[in-house]
């Protein structure tokens, strides 16, 4: 998508882009740069995606600015789709069962955070932002187990055929039960620091997850492809892993976990 792009800033002029839900206001002036950020609720409008434009007129009144000291030579914008900073827990559609030396995909969608980056050779980072507030949770036991993200959407066993919304990105995860007991699989972890974003025909991808449980007081072991994924044509990668990694993960994956209090 052309929002992934690098972009002109105009000078002292108010600029706006959207990516699904979230949408975001551009104002250079001098040595600054002014973000600010808006949340759309409206059904229809969260599925635009728009690169950033000239706006006409005055801004909302109720905008709350962000102030960057960028130079005089930071006139090029780039928006990079990245994953949430920590881990997701996220449900199947319907809980499953695994028999033993047997395994399931599914397909998590869950939505992206947006990193801002000025300058074209000598590139900034100036901001992060989650396309999507989530809540948080805590997964695993009082003394092990780490705060995560709940995700209300469900993971689901077959892909859906119709266009993804542009701030959704999917992940496959492959769960193998090794174990020498069947595995209910009524929620799981997924570790999305260490994934890469793809640009699809018509979705955002993600490399695939490989979960091996090999019993409840048994780590699991994570492994996450290095190729993209299969299930449609893709492109280059356009977001990088927060934490790029390249050996196995050991991890309590499936497992209970406590509602966090707080938000």
């Amino acid at each position: 998508m052309d929002v992934w792009k690098s972009q002109k800033i105009v000078s002292d002029q108010c600029m706006q882009g959207q990516i699904g839900p979230l949408r975001l206001w551009l104002k250079q002036a001098g040595d600054e740069l002014r973000i600010a950020v808006e949340r759309i609720e409206d059904t229809e409008s969260i599925l635009e995606t728009k690169v950033f434009e000239l706006i006409k007129g005055t801004e909302p009144e109720d905008l709350d600015w962000g102030r960057w000291v960028v130079g005089t030579n930071a006139d090029i914008i780039k928006l990079i789709p990245l994953t949430p900073d920590r881990p997701l827990v996220v449900r199947p559609e319907v809980p499953l069962k695994i028999p033993t030396n047997h395994e399931a995909l599914f397909f998590v969608s869950f939505p992206i955070w947006v990193r801002i980056v000025v300058g074209k050779s000598k590139q900034l980072n100036l901001y992060e932002v989650p396309s999507v507030v989530l809540s948080n949770i805590w997964f695993g036991d009082p003394m092990s187990g780490e705060l995560c993200y709940s995700l209300l959407s469900r993971a689901r066993r077959k892909i859906n055929n119709a266009e993804s919304p542009p701030h959704r990105v999917i992940c496959p995860v492959r769960i193998r039960n090794s174990s020498t007991k069947q595995l209910d699989v009524e929620r799981f972890c997924v570790h999305v620091e260490h994934l890469k974003i793809y640009d699809g025909s018509d979705k955002l991808w993600t490399n695939e997850i490989n979960i091996t449980f090999k019993g409840e007081i048994e780590v699991s072991q994570v492994h996450y492809a290095q190729s993209p994924p299969t299930f449609e044509p893709v492109q280059n990668v356009i977001g990088e892993a927060r934490i790029p990694l390249k050996k196995p993960l050991l991890k309590k994956s499936l497992s209970d976990f406590k509602l966090f209090s707080g938000s």
